[in-house]
């Protein structure tokens, strides 16, 4: 009898052994089934981010902006003058009344679609500034010269910020960290590659008519907004939801 007892706690105790055996061979197949979906989608994420490194637009200013030159009319051949783009200390002129333009390249591997660019002056109103929407593609490692002009629909000030962060103009106060002359104006260029991710690079024009480079980016956010689109929503105003209607209990 003590011996069937036995034999018959041993046999409970294989089984809870085995079941145990099981239990913990289901929970290690689920984690790493678990374990393999995590690596699949990080692979693929990676593999997205590379194919977008490698089409990625970079687009920049390669030469100071050329100096215009237009004689102003008088009916009096003695009162007639000729005005140019750079005014003293080599400042623009930002009441100059004919487009301007810049020219660009497109340094990256991939097409850059949907080039809008605001060149943003220390004038107050924004009819004063520069602007060019609506660029034809640019290929990779391919020139374009953009034309800007003064608007009559932007809404964007100094202030307004591209990826919530850049400024359209830095009007911060002269100091030897960030001298005026290092910042004259200020172009703000966005795009799109092919994915349709959207892009902002920033840079300074300085009294020395070079450019800085300050900032290339994905402009991130939900939703992710381009110069143009900025503009537009601003225009357009913010937006309210209409309020829940009440219900009789």
């Amino acid at each position: 009898m003590d011996s069937q007892i036995a034999t018959n706690i041993i046999s409970i105790a294989i089984a809870l052994i085995t079941l145990g055996a099981v239990i913990v061979a289901i929970k290690a197949i689920s984690e790493n089934r678990k374990q393999a979906k995590v690596n699949w989608a990080h692979s693929q994420q990676q593999a997205t981010e590379e194919r977008k490194h490698q089409i990625r637009p970079i687009m920049a200013p390669e030469k100071e902006i050329f100096n215009k030159s237009m004689m102003v009319s008088d009916p009096d051949p003695s009162k007639r003058v000729n005005r140019e783009l750079y005014i003293s200390g080599q400042r623009i002129d930002w009441s100059w009344p004919s487009p301007i333009s810049i020219d660009l390249r497109n340094m990256g591997n991939g097409p850059a679609l949907n080039l809008h660019g605001i060149l943003y002056g220390n004038e107050d109103t924004n009819q004063s500034q520069f602007v060019s929407w609506d660029n034809i593609p640019v290929e990779a490692r391919s020139p374009i010269t953009v034309e800007l002009k003064h608007p009559s629909d932007l809404s964007l000030f100094h202030g307004d910020m591209v990826n919530d962060k850049h400024v359209l103009y830095d009007k911060s106060p002269d100091s030897p960290t960030n001298p005026w002359v290092s910042r004259i104006a200020r172009l703000t260029l966005t795009y799109h590659d092919l994915f349709g991710t959207k892009y902002v690079s920033v840079f300074h024009y300085t009294i020395e008519h070079r450019w800085i480079h300050v900032v290339t980016e994905e402009i991130t956010g939900n939703p992710a907004r381009d110069l143009k689109e900025l503009n537009t929503q601003k225009i357009q105003g913010p937006k309210y939801s209409a309020p829940p209607i009440p219900t009789l209990n």
